[in-house]
C-alpha cells in the first residue's frame, strides 16, 4: 500500500476541521442560547457560553400543553411518510434498474424534478387539494406531502443499489423455481438491506425536519415539532431562549436515532459507493 504523504494528511485534517467548525458552530450557539437568561441572550458583543446557566427556557417549553401532541404527531408523520415512500419507491427503483425500456432515463429525471422543485412552489397546490377534498384538518395532507418529497430521493438511492446486484443472482433464483417476486423478496432485498436501511433513515430525517409543508398543511391538532418551534416567534417579540430550547428538544430524537443506526447508515452509504 502506498504511503500517504504527511502534507496530504495535514491538508485533509484542516479541511475536516473547517467543515466541523462550519457545521457545529450554529448548533453549539443554539444549545448555549437555550441555557442563557433572557437578558444575556441579547448582549452586545454577544458571548457564546452563558455566564449564568439556567434551565428556565426548557421549563417554559415543557409548560406548553401541546408539546406531547406535537411530538406524537411528528412520530406519526415520520413513520407513515417513510413507509409510504419505501412502498412506492422500491418497485419503481427496481423497474428503472432492471428493465430496459424507452425513455427510462427521462422518466427517472422527471421523478427527480419533484425533489428539485422548491417546496414553496408545491405547497399551494397541496393546500388547495387538501381543502377541496376536506382533508385539511387531518394528517393526510402532511403525510402525503412528506412522502412526495421523499419518494424521488428514495427511488434514486434504491435504483443505484438494485443496479449493483448482479443480474445473474436473480436469474439463478428464477432457474431454481422462484417467481420474480420471490426472487426479489428472498434474494435481492437481503443483499441490498444496508442500502434499504440507509434510505429509510435519510427519508425519516427528511420527514422529521419538514417545515414548509407542515406550517401550511397542519393545524393546532396535527401540528408537528418544527412548527411548534416557530410558535415562539410573534409579531412583537421572539423568545430566543425558549425557541432555542424547543429546537434542541426537536433535534434530540433524530440525533439519538442517528447514533443508534449509524452503523447501518455508514454500511448502506458505503455499499452504494462501490460498484459490485
Amino acid at each position: 500500500m502506498r504511503k500517504i504523504p504527511l502534507r496530504f494528511k495535514i491538508a485533509t485534517a484542516i479541511v475536516v476541521l473547517i467543515g466541523l467548525i462550519w457545521t457545529m458552530t450554529p448548533i453549539l450557539w443554539i444549545v448555549m442560547t437555550s441555557f442563557k437568561e433572557r437578558a444575556e441572550q441579547m448582549n452586545i458583543p454577544p458571548t457564546l457560553f452563558p455566564k449564568r446557566w439556567t434551565v428556565q427556557n426548557y421549563a417554559e417549553f415543557f409548560k406548553r400543553a401541546d408539546f406531547i401532541r406535537s411530538f406524537s404527531n411528528s412520530i406519526l408523520v415520520t413513520v407513515s411518510s417513510t413507509a409510504i415512500s419505501l412502498i412506492m419507491a422500491l418497485p419503481g427503483a427496481y423497474a428503472l434498474a432492471r428493465f430496459k425500456f424507452k425513455f427510462r432515463n427521462l422518466f427517472a429525471f422527471l421523478i427527480l424534478l419533484a425533489r428539485m422543485t422548491p417546496p414553496i412552489v408545491m405547497v399551494v397546490p397541496f393546500f388547495l387539494i387538501a381543502r377541496f377534498l376536506e382533508l385539511n384538518r387531518t394528517y393526510f395532507p402532511i403525510i402525503i406531502a412528506s412522502s412526495f418529497l421523499s419518494v424521488p430521493f428514495a427511488l434514486w438511492m434504491m435504483r443505484g443499489f438494485f443496479a449493483e446486484v448482479p443480474g445473474s443472482l436473480e436469474e439463478a433464483a428464477l432457474i431454481d423455481g422462484c417467481t420474480r417476486s420471490q426472487a426479489i423478496r428472498k434474494v435481492i432485498l437481503p443483499v441490498i438491506a444496508p442500502g434499504l436501511a440507509a434510505t429509510s433513515i435519510l427519508s425519516a430525517l427528511i420527514a422529521w425536519n419538514q417545515f414548509m409543508f407542515a406550517v401550511v398543511l397542519t393545524n393546532s391538532s396535527t401540528r408537528t415539532l418544527p412548527v411548534l418551534v416557530n410558535m415562539f416567534v410573534s409579531e412583537r417579540n421572539i423568545d430566543w431562549g425558549a425557541m432555542s430550547a424547543a429546537a434542541v428538544i426537536t433535534a434530540l430524537p433524530m440525533i439519538i436515532f442517528a447514533l443508534l443506526v449509524q452503523n447501518n447508515l455508514v454500511r448502506g452509504l458505503a455499499a452504494g459507493s462501490v460498484k459490485g
